[in-house]
This record gives structure tokens, sequence and C-alpha cells, in this order.
């Protein structure tokens, strides 16, 4: 079930992001299927009444699944039951940059944007402060659609310790595979935020739970 909800998850995340025209390909589609219900209200079309029924239910079924998936994050987390602490770990230096996939609400130069999976480094600098620097490659979807030009680059997520509200490990499925992973809630002036990090293997998450957790102890698993 995690696992089917995942590649829709991914599939709304994909006709979101990239965009033809000016507007993202999930519009287009929708779109596209009132078109079809006119041109069968107009017997341009064959069906009719079933026609527009059949268009109006695809319809319905599209939006509630966007809306759906945007809510999540376009991810699926399930969260593990584990201990409360992530045991022993090596610490993490300031020099370390670990590699991983992240998801949650990034920013520069005053631009702030949501995305998901992407391909990232986690950092926690000498202050303490911790950060998730990202990448956005220029990308194409089914052709047509692509990746707008100005969110193309470096975006970074940064929190400091004392913001740091919640830590749960657990699993993501964005697509088909599930990877080890973990949620992280802060707070941010009067907003709560939520960041997703997902791993390739099971001793770096244990590393950057470890980290957090040392840095704030107040966190607690939701």
């Amino acid at each position: 079930m995690a696992t089917a909800r995942g590649i829709l998850f991914r599939l709304c995340y994909q006709l979101r992001s990239h965009r033809w025209n000016g507007w993202p390909l999930d519009l287009w589609l929708s779109l596209a299927l009132v078109l079809v219900a006119g041109l069968a209200s107009l017997g341009l079309v064959p069906g009719r009444r079933a026609t527009i029924y059949g268009m109006a239910a695809a319809l319905l079924l599209l939006r509630g699944l966007v809306v759906w998936a945007r809510r999540s994050q376009y991810v699926v987390f399930l969260a593990e039951d584990l201990p409360a602490s992530p045991g022993p770990a090596a610490p993490l230096l300031p020099t370390d940059r670990v590699e991983l996939r992240a998801t949650g609400g990034f920013e520069v130069e005053g631009k702030e944007q949501q995305f998901s999976d992407l391909q990232a480094y986690f950092r926690t600098f000498a202050t303490r402060e911790h950060a998730v620097m990202a990448i956005v490659p220029p990308s194409r979807f089914l052709l047509l659609g692509t990746r707008p030009e100005e969110e193309v680059g470096m975006w970074y997520i940064f929190f400091q310790p004392q913001q740091i509200l919640a830590l749960d490990p657990g699993t993501l499925c964005f697509g088909p595979g599930a990877r080890s992973a973990l949620r992280v809630a802060y707070q941010e002036e009067e907003k709560q935020r939520t960041v997703y990090l997902s791993f390739d293997d099971h001793t770096n998450r244990q590393r950057i739970w470890a980290g957090l957790e040392s840095s704030a102890p107040q966190a607690t698993p939701r």
C-alpha cells in the first residue's frame, strides 16, 4: 500500500513540478479532462453522458490525489517502533558532509520552495546550526514538461538545535522503493516545518539522528 502511494505521489510531484507554457502539467491534464467532457456534451465524442461522468470522476480523483500528495510533501513516511535513542554512533564533525536525499521547504536568496527527494548533503557547523544543502537539476517530464529555470540550482534548509521539536526514524517511499529515513520537525518563527531525510545506508541515518538528538535533547518522537 505504501509503495503504491509512493508511486502515485511521485507522479503527482512530477506533474506539479514540470511546466509547459507556464502551467504545471497537472493543470494541463485537468484542462484536457474538462475539454473531453465539453466535446462529449456537444456530441463530438462518443458516450455523451457516460463520458461526461467519467471525465468528471477522473477530474475529482486527480485533484483529490494532488491535494493529498501535496499535504504529505509528496512522500510516504512510515514511522518505526524503535527505541527512543539511536544508540552509539560516530559524532558529526563540522567538516563532515553526509550524503542523503531531502524533502522539505527550501530557501535561497529570499525565495522559498517546496521540493521532494532532492540529492543533498547534511552538515552541522561548529555553531551547532544544522544545514541541508541540495541541488535542483534541470529536468524534463513527459517530453513537454520542464523544470522552471528559476528553480534550478542550490537550495538550503537551516535550523538551530533549539528549534527541533521531534525526531522520528522510519522508512520513506517516493516512487517504488523504500529508504531508511528520519523525520525532523522544527519550529521556524510562527510556522512548524518538517524535513524528511532519507539514506542509502542505516549507518548514516544513525549518525545524523544521534547528532540531532545530542544537540536538541528537548526533541521527542511524535
